[in-house]
């Protein structure tokens, strides 16, 4: 019984912590270069993705372990999505652009779990 009293404390702490009040506010994205520090940040992991991509590539080709062929992929999409939400640098802005990266990053995750559970 004290052991179910210590949870529900534990639980009723983490949820004092975690619970944060939303403002809505207009806040000014951090620019440099007159360019938005988060989509910068995207490109870069794109470009390192795509590297990581010809890398395990590389790789793949050399092994020919089926676990490579997953994780390459993964990498793949990594770096079309990091150069999707980055091309706003240079761009329009687009709608669809933020649901479609949300299916990458589902995408990516599968992706890397059957390339770590595959034999």
């Amino acid at each position: 019984m004290a052991v179910i009293m210590k949870y529900k404390i534990i639980l009723l702490i983490l949820l004092i912590v975690f619970s944060v009040n939303v403002v809505a506010e207009d806040s000014e994205d951090i620019k440099i270069y007159n360019l938005e520090l988060e989509k910068v940040f995207n490109l870069v992991s794109g470009i390192i993705a795509a590297i990581l991509f010809l890398i395990t590539l590389i790789a793949y080709k050399r092994s020919h372990n089926q676990r490579l062929k997953y994780i390459c992929s993964a990498f793949l999409v990594f770096a079309i999505k990091g150069f999707l939400i980055s091309h706003e640098l240079f761009f329009n802005e687009l709608s669809w652009v933020d649901p479609t990266a949300s299916l990458l990053d589902f995408a990516i995750l599968l992706l890397f779990f059957i390339g770590v559970v595959k034999k």
